[in-house]
């Protein structure tokens, strides 16, 4: 793994750089590490390249005003970095948040957009987007719910919500959070994470579904459930395969990243 700075944002890369490209936009709060138990197997057994990105106000990079964290803004950043770093045509991979992120990566550049694979994102129904003051105030709720008073604290917690523990999963899941005071915080702090909640409403991801449908994207859904939003997904974007994880949980790339990457994998590079 290869670590490094692209304009404002820290980036990892698994990989030779003239192998298929992957870019791997990760869920709200994460950072790109996050993909390092499914990135190797992506490059051993697929031969692929792995871009992972710390999203802006996540991990090591910046904060960016408001308006840049609209999904459309962010599918240009990401097509910047992909240009700096010379992958012209990549797989867009996007857990939860990073799968509406990449629906807008889809739809402004469908022709950089080799497929979509979205990990339990991508269909989900936002409320009304409301102001942006109101959503930094729900977001400090959210910020104190997630901070803890230690780091073995905040690890038990994950480990038991996630239902199992490597220190490749601690290393991930330490590099989203920070000390301050004597706690352990988000790095994501309230007015990053309400800008991003704001934007999200403003620009959910059904609303891309009729230019994702009309560009024939080749399109990945992994999901643990089948329920309305799934089910509209599904109808709206009949290109979409749909494959359901039993048993799992909402981030599935902790759960399960052996089963995530080889359906991602095998999506990207089918057996001959």
């Amino acid at each position: 793994m290869k670590e490094f700075t692209v304009g404002s944002l820290f980036v990892r890369e698994w990989g030779s750089e003239d192998a298929p490209a992957v870019l791997y936009w990760d869920g709200l709060g994460g950072c790109g590490l996050h993909a390092n138990e499914v990135a190797p197997i992506l490059m051993k057994e697929y031969g692929l390249r792995v871009i992972a990105p710390d999203a802006p106000g996540h991990g090591n990079s910046d904060s960016v005003p408001p308006d840049e964290y609209l999904p459309s803004r962010l599918a240009e950043l990401a097509a910047a970095l992909l240009s700096e770093r010379g992958a012209e045509r990549v797989v867009f991979v996007g857990f939860s948040w990073g799968a509406q992120v990449g629906c807008y990566f889809a739809v402004r550049f469908p022709e950089r957009t080799a497929a979509l694979a979205l990990i339990d994102g991508g269909y989900f129904e936002p409320p009304e987007a409301g102001t942006l003051e109101a959503c930094i105030e729900e977001a400090r709720l959210e910020v104190e719910e997630d901070s803890f008073e230690t780091w073995d604290a905040y690890f038990a917690y994950e480990r038991e919500s996630l239902r199992r523990w490597t220190p490749a999963l601690e290393e991930a899941h330490r590099a989203v959070m920070r000390e301050e005071n004597g706690r352990v915080i988000p790095i994501l702090d309230a007015e990053g994470l309400g800008a991003i909640m704001h934007a999200n409403r403003r620009e959910p991801a059904p609303d891309a579904y009729p230019a994702l449908s009309a560009a024939g994207v080749p399109m990945l859904l992994l999901t643990y459930r089948v329920n309305a939003a799934v089910e509209r997904f599904r109808s709206a974007l009949p290109q979409a395969r749909v494959e359901l994880i039993e048993g799992g949980i909402h981030d599935l790339v902790s759960f399960a990243p052996t089963e995530v990457a080889k359906l991602v994998g095998g999506f990207v590079q089918p057996p001959p």
